[in-house]
């Protein structure tokens, strides 16, 4: 079926919201039902839905992207590749060309898998969703969207637009994964943002994913650093830390102790990268 309002979705959705899913790009679902890990009753393809896929920026408003917006619009989009540069290379670093082609970002959020590569990044830029169904509409913070693996609050709704709101500059940030091949899931990934001021960490951001049941912010990594100076020694020390923040699996693309071994590696080196950023 294709819906051509956003109003029609909300509307079958009401109805029939256990036994749907929706298409846009279809990268993940197409795969999961061929693997027959899906088997839905209705499909809604969402890929013609006028509007939802803008790019959107403005210094007073932020950054905002419809939900259509496919990973190679993130690339191509000169404001990402200069202002949000860990959004950039996550979208880079995402499966091959073709994929990249098709995926969209509001499909990447909604698939909510622990593993997804662009939610990092828009965690540490503070995020919101748009979320519209037939009650109206609602704006939910990206780190409350998740609430396990492959489990979000989508409830009768569609997710229609991602806004990342004014950043304090200037900033650096940083965006990396770690995988069996550069198309791959990743076994760990994270991203990275800081603000220093005189010489102390002002802000610092850091979200992982793959090594939690949702995308998670290294908060006690945050707190170690936040207001003390910008030392080589205490940036290791925060960010080994990190072990507090996670709690990882073992399964077919990595072990739970490769894992905790390497985060800790990969935070301290994304903070190094996302400071020597700053101001450029």
């Amino acid at each position: 079926m294709r819906p051509e309002s956003i109003a029609e979705v909300c509307s079958f959705l009401k109805e029939h919201q256990a036994v749907t899913r929706l298409i846009a790009g279809g990268t993940d679902l197409v795969t999961m039902v061929k693997d027959r890990v899906l088997a839905p009753k209705y499909v809604l393809d969402v890929s013609g839905l006028p509007g939802l896929n803008a790019v959107r920026w403005s210094k007073k408003e932020g950054l905002a992207m419809g939900t259509l917006t496919t990973i190679t619009t993130l690339v191509d989009t000169e404001v990402i590749r200069d202002m949000y540069v860990s959004l950039y290379e996550a979208a880079a670093s995402f499966g091959t060309t073709q994929v990249r082609n098709m995926a969209t970002v509001g499909g990447n959020i909604c698939r909510s898998s622990p593993a997804a590569d662009i939610v990092p990044p828009l965690l540490v830029f503070d995020s919101t969703v748009k979320l519209v169904g037939s009650a109206g509409e609602r704006t939910v913070p990206l780190g409350e969207f998740f609430t396990g693996p492959g489990r979000n609050v989508l409830r009768n709704e569609i997710l229609t637009e991602i806004r990342i709101p004014p950043q304090k500059e200037p900033y650096g940030t940083a965006f990396r994964k770690m995988g069996r091949t550069s198309e791959d899931l990743a076994q760990v990934n994270c991203a990275v943002k800081v603000v220093v001021a005189d010489d102390r960490f002002d802000e610092v951001k850091i979200a992982l994913g793959a090594v939690a049941p949702t995308p998670v912010r290294a908060k006690t990594v945050e707190e170690a650093l936040k207001g003390h100076r910008t030392r080589p020694e205490l940036i290791k020390e925060a960010a080994n830390k990190v072990a507090k923040d996670i709690s990882p699996i073992s399964d077919s693309r990595s072990s739970a102790e490769y894992r905790m071994y390497v985060t800790p590696i990969l935070v301290r080196r994304l903070i190094t990268e996302a400071m020597a950023r700053i101001g450029t």
